[in-house]
């Protein structure tokens, strides 16, 4: 953070200690932004900005304030923090309290092995129209391609003596190449992502991302369509993320647990079969050698990021916690707390989510020659999640047979569908190998913010689930 910024950050926390408050945190944030978006080969939409401004969050009274402004305006958005307190005292159901913690003075920077500052933006837009160019195909009737990075610069100070300066790069690439046949249509999409630099693509270049949305495409078109019904299936390592986050994470989310959700009042109780632990590691610094997307030095309420074993050995241990629901359901705060940026309340959201093996591991083709014959399924993004009802349904890029235990005929492009529960209940065994974390990283939305995560872990086997 430039010097300037600090000088009102010391200001606004001096003014707060006066206030005899409970607690006060302020995040003073200047983050550099640019997205790059080609459509067939041309350039659609390019913008590059500054995410600049100061938040401030109080909690008095047993009720938290929040507000937000320019930094020279810290005064102001004070004032503002405390009447907002003021107005939720009205409508105040609990006592907010907020866990103890260990003060930390650090400051953390990502590492770039190649730095987004030192690529020009006309290198970013070659890339960007690289992959698009990979993409092209007659039988490919659109082509997308999406460039994003975020450098996010922020301080966080807390009345408690916490003071952290994070300085952290994200970088990712999506392609979604739309093939059509006659009256078929199939989109093929491929996406990278990780916490460092432009070094991304000395991991995998932009062609080998357009080429592989392209393929998926493709060969999509010309495979026959799966018939909808429920199969016994191998659930690759992005699919193992994507349920463990959309369907079992978001239902462990403290915040959201205190009102709804499948897993309230399950502490201690059996959720899954024996072979499953569901973590959640904001310490996963990398994976298999490749930065981990989701990874958290620290949270943005200034606590390490750590490994949470949220279901061991299929039981419910704990949910995700910031400081106030650990508080609420007398856990420990696991280091969950964040927000997109200074202009949000902090929220509870996951960080690398995955189902690691809690007892007999088993290799890849185990877990084929024990489904024996059913679906392999691979590739998984988007879908819908109801976490109140434990429902999800999801998209599946890639499927194959399992025929007597061996991979065989490939098969449309399709979904898959459950409950969240039911099918925790229905694994029968997961791998140790953890994947390539590059192809399960995203945004994840939650109450109007995104948040960086991923990680891509072991498969899966799952007695049944609806597929198609």
């Amino acid at each position: 953070m430039m010097s300037m910024s600090n000088d009102y950050v010391d200001k606004a926390l001096s003014n707060l200690g006066e206030l005899n408050l409970t607690y006060a945190d302020i995040r003073a944030e200047n983050s550099l932004m640019t997205q790059i978006r080609t459509v067939n080969g041309r350039v659609e939409t390019s913008t590059t900005g500054i995410e600049s401004g100061i938040g401030i969050r109080i909690l008095n009274n047993g009720a938290w304030g929040f507000a937000y402004g320019p930094l020279e305006s810290y005064e102001d958005v004070i004032g503002m923090a405390i009447e907002a307190n003021k107005l939720n005292l009205k409508h105040k159901k609990r006592e907010i309290k907020l866990a103890e913690v260990k003060i930390i003075e650090d400051s953390f920077e990502g590492e770039q092995k190649k730095k987004i500052d030192d690529t020009g933006f006309d290198e970013k837009i070659e890339f960007t129209l690289e992959a698009d160019k990979a993409q092209e195909d007659d039988k490919i009737k659109s082509r997308t391609t999406l460039y994003r990075e975020v450098l996010r610069r922020m301080t966080l100070v807390t009345t408690e003596g916490t003071r952290i300066d994070y300085n952290v790069p994200y970088v990712m690439m999506y392609a979604l190449s739309v093939a059509r046949e006659e009256n078929e249509t199939i989109e093929g999409y491929s996406r990278i992502g990780h916490l460092g630099g432009i070094d991304i693509f000395d991991l995998r270049t932009p062609t080998e991302l357009g080429e592989k949305a392209k393929e998926r495409a493709l060969e999509g078109l010309k495979s026959p369509k799966i018939k909808g019904r429920r199969y016994p299936v191998v659930l690759d390592g992005t699919i193992n993320h994507l349920f463990a986050h959309e369907a079992a994470g978001h239902s462990a989310e403290g915040d959201f647990v205190q009102t709804a959700g499948v897993l309230r009042g399950k502490i201690g109780k059996r959720v899954g079969s024996p072979y499953v632990n569901l973590i959640d590691d904001g310490s996963m610094k990398e994976s298999v050698g490749i930065n981990s997307f989701g990874f958290l030095k620290y949270d943005d309420e200034g606590l390490p990021g750590k490994k949470t074993s949220v279901i061991k050995d299929g039981i419910l241990e704990t949910y995700l916690n910031d400081r106030d629901s650990a508080v609420y359901f007398d856990q420990e705060a696991t280091g969950n707390s964040r927000a997109q940026a200074y202009n949000v309340p902090q929220i509870v959201r996951m960080t690398n989510t995955y189902i690691a093996p809690a007892k007999d591991p088993m290799k890849e083709e185990e877990l084929l020659e024990q489904v024996k014959n059913g679906l392999l399924l691979m590739q998984g993004g988007g879908g819908q999640v109801d976490p109140i009802k434990g429902t999800f349904n999801f998209g599946v890029s890639e499927l194959y047979e399992i025929k007597n235990g061996e991979v065989g005929q490939r098969y449309r492009p399709t979904t898959l569908a459950g409950n969240t529960l039911e099918t925790l209940m229905k694994i029968t065994g997961v791998s140790a190998e953890m994947g390539n974390p590059l192809d399960s990283i995203g945004f994840c939305g939650k109450d109007g913010q995104s948040a960086p995560v991923g990680v891509t872990a072991g498969w899966l086997a799952v007695k049944s689930i609806v597929v198609g």
